[in-house]
């Protein structure tokens, strides 16, 4: 009985760790969207990455929970922070915060998915 449970936590580690891959971030909504966004800002199109922009918003709703059961409360919450100032940032038309708000939204969805 005491080698099953072993066995099962053993396989559950095993399962959480390859569960959480560079595969896994990268079929993330929000990252997949911020990939996008980055484009849109490099290529200059504001009004499509300020549409891209607000669904990431909504995909960080719809998803928040997760992301309190995978990281910490200041990871997420600097998630969400970032993804206010990115909305901002394009707004604004400002590329080069457009860009370093991108690459810290990515940097969070690695935090919460790595550790």
């Amino acid at each position: 009985m005491k080698m099953s449970k072993s066995v099962i936590v053993l396989f559950s580690c095993i399962a959480f760790i390859f569960g959480c891959s560079n595969e896994t971030i990268q079929k993330n909504p929000i990252y997949n969207k911020s990939t996008e966004i980055k484009n849109l800002v490099n290529q200059t199109q504001w009004h499509k990455a300020k549409q891209e922009a607000k669904l990431i918003l909504e995909y960080y709703r719809n998803g928040k929970w997760k992301y309190q059961l995978l990281g910490d409360e200041t990871e997420y919450n600097n998630l969400n922070e970032q993804i206010l100032k990115l909305q901002v940032s394009i707004e604004e038309k400002d590329k080069a915060e457009a860009k370093r708000n991108i690459a810290l939204i990515e940097h969070y969805i690695e935090m919460l998915y790595f550790k």
